[in-house]
């Protein structure tokens, strides 16, 4: 007989159990982080910037009309005419400038002559090459118009130096030419700077210049250095024979206001820096404000940098180079806030207050007068109006205030917006106003020690359109 085998009750063992110190210590740890990731994603978090000193030169660009001394020179025979000098050179007396030819056989020799290219230096390459580029790296948008002069110019620089070699070979056929009267050499009688070009501005100087003179969009420029032909009286060339030159700069009633302030008392006049835009070198010249015709400019004196200029009678130029120095802020931090604008007088201390503020007249339902101090910050005290800018937090346009210690009142009804940054040291934002000194593309400079506005080394919201008067910031 089978014995029966005892069935066995299992009973499950429930483990006691243990807390663990180190679950503990990264729960709270997990909760904290959350809480802290919370509040970073829903609290305003900007970029600080601290107030440092600094300056921006800003230069004001115009176009001016060159006048200088300038003495033509005018063909005596007809016949064909062959330059030996360049545009630019120093031309002393009796130097020579050009040949014309009665019968033109010689002149025809030299121009075949001037075909050869092959004929050019090395030396007369460079300098070609040259003039292309000092006028591609200046080339201006706004100076479209002497493009043609420029492509005439080299053309003819070009021819004269072909020329040049091409006459020193015929020195016999034209010592006989001469000797027949059928050829001529034309030599300058004075000392100076030869240009081979006219444009009507040659007997133009600061003295007679009237305003209608001043068009830079129609300016014609006759270039002497392609002439093939002259006739007798035809001009020739022309020679600038001073180095003083004189530049006339057209600007408005309000610069011509701003730069009167420049000159001195017991002085017309006062120096300003000069730019050429042509080929960024600088200078200093002496400067008038005129009234010509009802119209003003800047007339500048200059006694050197004429040569560089010589082929050229409108120039762009930048002036002033002021430096505006102050305090430094990006452009990115000023925002701007509206103010209520009220008397200086009806601001007071409150009883037992060190504040500043108003005394504000509301009305129960019965009619009854009700006198409240409003404490307020002051952003603002402007002396010429004697006014205070004050927020709108407590107040706003149509409250009365109450003069202190009187019974006098006063509406409040004006206001005014005003440019500021967000002062935020204080942990929360602040509107400081500020004072504009000078401004550019990416910084502005303001005035340093304003009672009511920002110092060297204070911390401001960099993006000022981000931020609201008293928000707390991270």
């Amino acid at each position: 007989m089978k014995s029966k085998r005892r069935k066995r009750k299992i009973v499950p063992y429930r483990r006691r159990f243990h807390l663990n110190i180190g679950i503990i210590i990264f729960a709270f740890v997990f909760i904290y982080f959350v809480i802290y990731l919370i509040s970073y994603l829903t609290q305003n978090n900007i970029a600080v910037y601290e107030v440092q000193y600094g300056q921006i030169a800003k230069n004001k660009s115009y176009t001016g009309l060159v006048l200088r001394p300038e003495q033509v020179f005018y063909a005596s025979d007809a016949g064909s005419v062959n330059y030996y000098k360049k545009e630019g050179d120093k031309a002393g007396y009796n130097d020579l400038i050009c040949s014309v030819d009665k019968a033109g056989n010689i002149s025809e020799e030299i121009s075949q002559a001037g075909m050869d290219t092959a004929n050019l230096s090395d030396e007369e390459l460079l300098n070609i090459q040259n003039t292309i580029t000092t006028y591609v790296s200046g080339y201006s948008g706004s100076q479209f118009y002497n493009v043609y002069s420029f492509k005439e110019g080299v053309n003819a620089q070009i021819q004269e130096n072909l020329y040049v070699n091409a006459l020193d070979s015929l020195t016999d056929k034209t010592t006989e030419a001469v000797s027949q009267n059928t050829f001529s050499f034309v030599r300058t009688t004075v000392d100076g700077i030869l240009a081979l070009y006219t444009d009507g501005y040659e007997d133009v100087s600061a003295d007679n210049f009237k305003a209608e003179m001043y068009n830079p969009a129609s300016y014609v420029k006759t270039n002497l250095k392609g002439n093939a032909q002259v006739t007798s009286g035809q001009a020739l060339y022309k020679i600038a024979t001073s180095e003083d030159w004189t530049l006339m700069v057209p600007i408005t009633e309000k610069e011509a206001k701003e730069y009167q302030k420049k000159i001195s008392e017991g002085s017309d006049s006062f120096v300003l820096h000069v730019k050429f835009r042509k080929d960024n070198t600088e200078t200093n010249a002496t400067t008038y404000v005129r009234n010509i015709d009802g119209t003003y400019f800047l007339q500048l004196n200059l006694n050197n940098s004429m040569i560089r200029f010589l082929s050229d009678r409108y120039i762009e130029v930048e002036l002033g180079a002021d430096e505006s120095k102050g305090l430094k802020l990006p452009n990115t931090a000023i925002a701007e806030k509206e103010f209520l604008v009220i008397p200086k007088e009806y601001v007071g201390k409150g009883d037992n207050s060190f504040s500043s503020g108003v005394i504000k007249i509301t009305k129960d339902k019965h009619g009854k007068e009700k006198a409240e101090f409003i404490a307020t910050d002051l952003y603002y005290g402007d002396e010429a109006n004697n006014t205070y800018y004050i927020s709108e937090d407590s107040l706003s346009v149509g409250d009365t205030i109450q003069l202190p210690n009187s019974t006098q009142q006063y509406t409040i009804k004006d206001k005014d917006t005003r440019k500021g940054v967000y002062n935020v040291d204080k942990g929360y934002a602040v509107f400081r106003l500020i004072d504009v000194l000078a401004e550019n593309e990416e910084y502005t400079i303001v005035k340093t020690g304003t009672k009511y506005g920002i110092s060297l080394y204070d911390h401001i919201a960099m993006d000022g359109s981000g931020v609201n008067e008293g928000e707390f910031l991270n």
